[in-house]
């Protein structure tokens, strides 16, 4: 990018707002004005600085699509799928159940006649409370991560918070707190 052209052209395709782009880039809006307006030169460095931020900006928002494509089955592919597994398996250990009994409890089976479906179901809601209110994930990335619906998953944390007496919830609750004292 050698000119002033170059650079909104690049600014407008990268479909950035110009004032994101030059934030990221640490520079200051009325220095780029007076660029345009000829009362300073481009340098290399300006230019330079641009494009990484540009590239910077693409990469954050590329990490954030991935995310947001997660089905909950493949945590690796995706940030909010792994923390949310995290969960499940510090429930599962706090509970003395393997992770895969919580995960094999397929939440649109909705069997709650079924004793053990319903403890899995019951420490799922848990587990996806302490990613909500812990780690501070949104209600929809879980929603996706754990294939339920965005009602459900907002459902669940209610039901959490109706049943903070409960005592197994509660000693699961405190050690999350107590880990996050520390």
């Amino acid at each position: 990018m050698n000119s002033i052209v170059e650079i909104d052209s690049a600014i407008a395709m990268a479909g950035f707002p110009e004032c994101e782009v030059l934030q990221t880039a640490r520079i200051e809006a009325r220095y780029l004005y007076a660029i345009r307006t000829g009362r300073r030169k481009l340098t290399r460095k300006t230019s330079s600085r641009i494009q990484l931020a540009i590239a910077e900006l693409k990469r954050v928002r590329k990490e954030m699509e991935r995310d947001k494509t997660t089905d909950g089955r493949t945590p690796s592919a995706s940030r909010v799928a792994a923390q949310y597994r995290m969960s499940i398996a510090f429930v599962a250990q706090a509970a003395g159940v393997s992770p895969q009994f919580i995960l094999s409890a397929d939440p649109a089976r909705r069997a709650t006649a079924d004793p053990q479906w319903l403890k899995a179901a019951n420490l799922r809601r848990v587990a996806l409370y302490i990613a909500n209110q812990y780690l501070n994930l949104p209600q929809a990335d879980l929603a996706r991560a754990a294939g339920m619906s965005k009602s459900n998953v907002s459902c669940a944390m209610g039901e959490i918070e109706d049943d903070r007496g409960n005592p197994e919830i509660e000693a699961i609750l405190s050690a999350v707190e107590g880990a996050f004292e520390g």
